[in-house]
Formats: structure tokens, sequence, C-alpha cells
């Protein structure tokens, strides 16, 4: 089985050196050319374009930052659309909305190309571990496929959810994004607020841990928190590109989202403090000045 990947920035590399360890036949691209011929040095074989890649494998799988870019890898005059082989199976896993996918499922299956999303969990150490929870949408046969199986099974080691249609996974992915970014706001929050009764950090996340309030983000930010460390892990920009996506997809279908709504702003103020390309937690820097007597 031969394997493509379109796509190879923080997610869509650790697929490929997480696959290059389980010895897949692999093949890939990105618009950057240094980086497919960094991973051509790891024993990927790079391809020119989407629509070249597209000719060489078996299915190919796609993980990029906007809808513009998932439409442009699929139908843009060097997409995937145009080297796709018979038989191929499309497998896209970015964070974009919903009505970009189902354009690209359409126009896939009127040329009897076989598309499914794979919608994914958690971050980038789960990727390279093969560890990457899959949320997938699209048609059952496709899912059920043995190659596809076979691959899930190396991304994910089992951790994978057949969710049905194209939008029920996509729609799930945006709003447990959405749950948890705006978690994230009220640990923030809530570390500003204990400060001011000389509660320290380490005790509030240790304390906490007991409590109702405990999330994902006590332990997957906690040595950043503790070291007031910034760096870019997932940048606040990005979370504003996903909770943008998630909003325009409830006004699709008339529902209001006020949490979502309220975390956007405070992560788009954080951004507008030149704050965008640190990590969600930076956001703290913003509350902090907020929380000032």
């Amino acid at each position: 089985m031969r394997v493509g990947i379109v796509g190879l920035g923080r997610m869509g590399g650790a697929f490929t050196r997480n696959l290059l360890r389980r010895g897949y036949d692999l093949y890939v691209y990105d618009i950057v050319r240094s980086k497919v011929e960094n991973f051509e040095k790891l024993g990927a074989k790079g391809a020119s374009s989407p629509a070249d890649l597209a000719s060489k494998v078996d299915i190919v799988l796609t993980n990029v930052p906007k809808a513009e870019d998932v439409l442009d890898v699929y139908l843009g005059a060097n997409g995937i659309v145009h080297g796709a082989k018979p038989g191929l199976i499309a497998v896209e896993t970015s964070t974009t909305d919903i009505s970009s996918k189902l354009r690209v499922a359409s126009e896939l299956s009127s040329r009897g190309i076989k598309f499914i999303v794979a919608m994914l969990g958690l971050t980038v150490p789960q990727a390279e571990r093969g560890e990457t929870p899959l949320f997938v949408g699209g048609p059952e046969d496709v899912f059920r496929d043995p190659n596809v199986q076979r691959l899930f099974m190396d991304l994910s080691s089992g951790k994978i959810f057949y969710m049905g249609s194209i939008e029920a996974a996509v729609a799930f992915k945006l709003i447990t994004n959405s749950i948890g970014f705006a978690q994230l706001v009220a640990l923030l929050e809530g570390i500003e607020f204990i400060s001011k009764f000389g509660v320290d950090l380490e005790k509030f996340l240790s304390a906490a841990r007991e409590t109702a309030a405990y999330n994902y983000w006590f332990e997957a930010r906690r040595d950043k928190l503790m070291k007031e460390d910034y760096s870019a892990y997932f940048p606040i920009d990005f979370i504003i590109k996903d909770l943008m996506y998630t909003l325009e997809s409830a006004k699709d279908v008339a529902c209001p989202l006020p949490m979502t709504s309220l975390a956007v702003q405070l992560y788009i103020m954080a951004s507008s403090k030149g704050y965008g390309n640190e990590d969600g937690i930076a956001l703290r820097k913003l509350l902090k000045d907020l929380c000032k007597k």
C-alpha cells in the first residue's frame, strides 16, 4: 500500500514521521519545498504537486491550515482531482469548515474518487506516537476498507470513532475544540483570580485537580504555565481560526454558541496585543492586565 501525505506542517509532519517508522511506502508534498526535502532524507518520496502525488498512491491523506487550502489541494489547477488514479481513497484531516469538505466530497464523488474525513483529537505528541484519536465521517464502505483500517490503526492505536456523515465528524471536531478552548479561558482567569488571594500557581493546580474545575489543560499546559513559557504549541491565531469555523457552521444551522462567541473575542483581544503567534496560554497575559488594580 502506497500512502501520500499532502501538508507537512505540525500534524502532517508528525503523521509522516510516525508512518515512516512503521515502514510505509510514503509519498509527500508541501508547498514549502524544504519540508519535502527534509522528509526525502528520512526515506519518503517527494512529489511535485498534489496531482502528481495522487497519481502514485493508493490513499492520500491531507492536512492543511485553512478551508481555501483544502479546496486548492483537491480542486485547484494542480489538485488531487487532476491526478487521481482509479480507486484512489482521499482522507481529509484538516480543521476547517463543513462546507468546503462537502464541496470536495461532491466533486470527487462525481469523478469516482472515494472521500472521507478523519478529524483529529489531541495534538502533535500523540500523532508522533501513532496515538491520535480519529473521528471519521463519510461512506461506511470506505471507512471499512482494509487499507483504510490499517492506516487508521497505525495513526491512532485503535482510537477510532465512526461518527457517520462528513458533517457529523467535522461538527464534532469543531465543537470539542470550542469546548476545550473555552475551558482554557476559564482556567487562565481562575489562575489570575486566585493569585489575588495569595494562592500560588503550583498549589492551585494541584488542589484544583480534586474539584470539578479539573480539565485537560491542567496537565497539558502545567509545565508551560509554571515556567511562563508562551512559545507556540498551539498558537492563539490558530485557536481563533478554529473558533471562527465553529461559529460559521453554527450560523448555518441557526444554533447560537454564546460561550464560543465570548471565548473568541478574548483570543482576538490577545492577538491584537501581539500574542497571536504565542501559545494559547498567552491569553494569561491579557487576563493579567485586565485583573490589575
